[in-house]
């Protein structure tokens, strides 16, 4: 196989390191926003900002747990909101954050109809775009094979159980990766979500802003996103 190429983003003077510290890399994975259950609301609550929030959760308990480097497909949907949470953070937060995209074949992004100019508007935050050789129908999966071996962690939104997400989620088990998953296969998950807000009146973020808000100086909001999660793992 031709070997992988890095662009960089002239912004940054040296090539990004995340090849160094794999034990402190994740990397997503997750459905487009149309595969989605997200077409109605929770008790009054848009699906999308609940499930929005669970994986802002994941991305701020990653970094608490000491994860500084984001491998991100930045494909439409769960890639490009784990993005826009990141990017929030690398700007108003007080850790170092390192995020980096990963296309599965050459001009991926600049080819794209759907979603481009969102595509290319997170690049521009990126420190390098990491390149895939060309596999065909496999490029994507090859995609997602590389972000997981050189990640610990993989971070991820599923609800059906054949595709790319599935695929990789099934390889992170076997080769006992740790794993955030938020399954949306039992929408009990956003139910019980939904009845926090409901219970406290509080109102569910909208924005990378107000999710950044939402967890910062928080514990016990991250322990409820996490305790959700656990209880409807599905792996």
């Amino acid at each position: 196989m031709e070997p992988v190429a890095f662009v960089l983003n002239a912004e940054y003077p040296q090539r990004t390191t995340f090849l160094q510290f794999p034990g402190k890399t994740a990397c997503f994975s997750g459905h487009r926003e149309d595969a989605l259950p997200l077409g109605e609301t929770v008790v009054g609550y848009a699906a999308t900002d609940l499930l929005k929030t669970l994986l802002a959760g994941c991305i701020e308990q990653a970094v608490q747990d000491g994860y500084r480097y984001f491998l991100d497909g930045l494909a439409e949907g769960v890639d490009l909101w784990a993005a826009d949470d990141l990017i929030y953070r690398k700007q108003h937060g007080t850790e170092v954050l390192h995020l980096i995209a990963v296309e599965p074949c050459l001009h991926y992004l600049e080819s794209r109809r759907s979603g481009r100019a969102a595509m290319l508007h997170y690049v521009e935050h990126c420190e390098a775009v990491i390149t895939i050789p060309y596999q065909g129908k496999f490029s994507f999966l090859r995609r997602n094979d590389y972000m997981l071996e050189h990640s610990w962690r993989l971070i991820c939104v599923i609800h059906k159980t054949s595709g790319g997400t599935a695929y990789t989620l099934k390889r992170a088990i076997q080769e006992r990766k740790e794993i955030a998953c938020i399954s949306m296969e039992n929408r009990d998950l956003l139910f019980q979500f939904a009845m926090h807000f409901l219970e406290t009146g509080e109102k569910v973020p909208q924005t990378a802003a107000e999710r950044f808000a939402y967890y910062h100086g928080h514990p016990e909001r991250l322990r409820l996103c996490q305790s959700l999660l656990k209880r409807y793992a599905k792996w």
